[in-house]
């Protein structure tokens, strides 16, 4: 395997699935060539086009979205590299969206020479997970949990770590108690992660990007954490993105991210050009 299809399968083993365009931008040149190249791979057998794409209107003119074959991940293990088991069958359009963020900002750091590392290059492959045990005042009770938080993904610009959480609106911002999922849970983890410094274990340093499909939704958490929980984090960022949670359209590498703000409660936009 030459060395520019072992760059694309080592892509492809960091974030599952990413988009033709995706990897064109990612490796440079004529994009026309690149996605050729891709069509090539999976006429070998080495890449497969998931199924679920094809739950869009418009995806004959979409460029496509590729994973690793078992096929490809034997190539990729011949080479010295152990594919990344994947636990579960994560939803794809919510991977998918994983997997446009980092990589867009993967490409960005490439571009301008910034020091990226994949969370395979920081914590190998120890869980990225964080114990936490929270407690809320609910109008009508006083509720606990006690579970595990689970990031959707980490990444560090220069020494700067970074975990996301990527909402495709698919849990509400509070539920009648902490059992199930909701932004109240969540963010309440991170405030015990946080300030107990939990995630030392891990990383020596930890800012949360929760990016969210809608501008509003995300108004609409920062309002929550302002007017119902009375809390303030530096340590937590907002942004909403309308296109990442579009079947019938596509993003193109948002490289923008890293000088656009992200957004605060109680504190000074962020934008990470100007932080790492």
């Amino acid at each position: 395997m030459d060395a520019y299809n072992l760059e694309t399968f080592k892509a492809l083993d960091r974030y599952r699935y990413l988009r033709s365009n995706f990897v064109a931008a990612y490796h440079g040149g004529s994009q026309q060539h690149r996605k050729r190249d891709l069509g090539t791979l999976k006429r070998r057998g080495l890449l497969s086009a998931p199924e679920q794409q094809k739950n869009s209107a418009n995806y004959r003119y979409t460029p496509r979205v590729y994973e690793l074959s078992p096929k490809g991940k034997a190539a990729l293990a011949a080479h010295g590299i152990t594919p990344t088991h994947w636990v579960g069958e994560r939803q794809f359009w919510h991977q998918l969206m994983v997997a446009d963020v980092v990589m867009s900002i993967e490409i960005a750091c490439k571009k301008r020479g910034l020091r990226f590392r994949h969370r395979k290059d920081i914590i190998g492959t120890a869980p990225l997970t964080f114990p936490t045990a929270i407690s809320h005042q609910f109008p009508k009770h006083f509720d606990h949990y006690s579970g595990v938080l689970q990031p959707d993904e980490l990444f560090a610009i220069n020494e700067t770590h970074f975990i996301l959480e990527a909402d495709r609106q698919n849990e509400p911002i509070t539920r009648p108690t902490l059992a199930t999922s909701s932004y109240l849970r969540k963010i309440l983890q991170y405030r015990a992660v946080l300030k107990s410094g939990a995630y030392k274990e891990l990383i020596p340093n930890m800012l949360v990007l929760n990016i969210t499909t809608s501008p509003t939704h995300a108004d609409n958490i920062m309002a929550f954490m302002r007017d119902e929980l009375a809390m303030s984090s530096s340590s937590m960022m907002f942004m909403g993105i309308d296109i990442l949670g579009s079947r019938d359209t596509y993003p193109q590498p948002l490289i923008e991210l890293l000088d656009l703000p992200f957004r605060r409660v109680g504190h000074d936009n962020f934008i990470i050009s100007q932080e790492v």
